[in-house]
């Protein structure tokens, strides 16, 4: 039997409609270099999404293999639970540390994106009761906002869609629009946006709120980016009322907008930041919390236990494999290549003029197109599917995986972070020709 057939028969895909999936089949990847990944067959495709928006460093790094053989001979596991760590792990949340901004010391790891935005959130009611507020427990979110399918996670997200099927969810995570310059009801009017979150503090009351949690950039909500004087405010507001600051940092973070912290780009120092993904450019499961030594520090004062934890949170063999994919970023300079390159992406593709692109917008390589009809008018595609989906198909028929924002015609585009000039070039050409082609099409 053929590994399609095996996959047909037993694997289960993650976000996928089984009837579609049945008709069309898997495409079954089998090894990868640089840029560039391979199925089954032999075809090539230029990976223009990085795996999930992770494959920072590009694939195929032999020396993170080696790494991971090193690490495993020494020690291929040990928990951090109660007294115990190891010795990848402390030197790991050393590194963190020293990443972060000033007073984020404290850094407890994860299995992944979601875990650490669940994480950060009973960190954020722990830190509450710590500071005698009891019903203190509210997260507050944004409606275009992604964290992960975890129920806690989920819960946080926005999205309606994306979870109406898997109700009831976790209490206590509340919902206000997100800062979106292009379709939202407040322009780039960043305060206005961020008024929005004071608001809805004062409605539900100071004393039920824990934290705001939110993307520095949203990604899976459409590459939204928040208009100037957002987040500068929102620190404003969350330090009014005593409300710690989440940046889920999961997607943006280790030079994928351009910079190690997205936050940075703001002028804000989050109370908390999630990392996964860049972290270890996907070359093992891994994600973690990087928080504020005042938070850990009045947990510790007030003698409140942190009974949470995940058996392989700290394994030896992801840590070592992310100090070493680290170091190969900042040797590398590769957020000051991920802006060189996103610059060229954007500079080439508003060169076309194409006249299905409303908005070409990003940070580094982490790129939105919007797709209208209409431009002028920013009139949208009619239609039960969403065009992002035809040209996504359109591209991946000339060996280019790109992403779709899943509930928006907004196009995703993040290569790796090590994309080469021509690789840029050939991408534009691809998605022009993709995009045209559908436009008229759906016309």
């Amino acid at each position: 039997m053929s590994l399609h057939e095996l996959d047909k028969q037993h694997l289960i895909h993650a976000e996928v409609h089984f009837k579609e999936f049945y008709q069309r089949g898997p495409t079954v990847i089998t090894r990868a270099e640089g840029c560039t990944v391979y199925d089954a067959s032999g075809k090539a495709y230029l990976d223009a999404q990085a795996g999930l928006v992770l494959v920072n460093i590009g694939y195929g790094r032999q020396e993170l293999a080696d790494i991971a053989a090193e690490q495993m001979r020494q020690l291929m596991y040990y928990h951090t639970y109660f007294h115990f760590s190891n010795d990848a792990a402390v030197r790991l949340a050393a590194k963190l540390a020293a990443l972060a901004p000033e007073g984020l010391e404290k850094v407890f790891f994860t299995l992944g994106g979601a875990e650490a935005v669940e994480s950060a959130a009973k960190l954020a009611r722990l830190y509450q009761r710590a500071m005698g507020r009891p019903k203190g427990d509210k997260i507050i979110c944004l409606d275009l906002a992604y964290h992960g399918n975890t129920m806690g996670a989920l819960s946080a997200t926005g999205l309606a869609k994306h979870k109406e099927l898997f109700g009831p969810l976790v209490e206590g995570f509340i919902h206000i629009d997100a800062p979106d310059s292009y379709e939202g009801r407040f322009g780039a009017d960043g305060p206005r946006y961020a008024a929005l979150l004071e608001e809805r503090i004062l409605a539900e009351g100071p004393e039920t709120v824990a934290a705001f949690l939110a993307e520095p950039i949203l990604g899976v909500g459409g590459t939204i980016i928040p208009p100037d004087g957002y987040f500068p405010e929102v620190r404003r507001i969350c330090d009014k009322y005593g409300i710690l600051l989440l940046a889920d940092e999961v997607m943006t973070g280790f030079g994928r907008a351009g910079s190690t912290w997205a936050m940075e780009q703001f002028g804000v120092v989050p109370d908390v930041i999630c990392t996964a993904k860049g972290l270890t450019s996907g070359y093992l499961p891994l994600g973690g919390v990087i928080v504020a030594v005042r938070v850990i520090a009045a947990i510790a004062e007030a003698g409140l236990p942190f009974t949470h934890g995940f058996t392989y949170a700290g394994h030896p063999v992801a840590c070592a494999v992310a100090l070493k994919n680290i170091e190969i970023y900042e040797q590398e300079r590769l957020a000051e290549r991920s802006v060189a390159m996103g610059k060229r992406l954007m500079e080439g593709l508003n060169a076309r003029q194409n006249p299905f692109i409303g908005e070409i917008r990003g940070r580094g390589l982490m790129v939105g197109i919007e797709l209208v009809k209409d431009r002028t008018r920013r009139a949208r595609f009619s239609g039960s599917t969403p065009i992002g989906f035809g040209v996504e198909a359109a591209c991946f028929a000339e060996g280019v995986i790109i992403g779709v924002a899943p509930y928006r015609d907004t196009l995703a585009i993040t290569p790796p972070l090590v994309i080469t000039e021509a690789e840029i070039d050939r991408l534009v050409d691809v998605l022009d020709r993709a995009i045209r082609a559908e436009g008229e099409r759906r016309m």
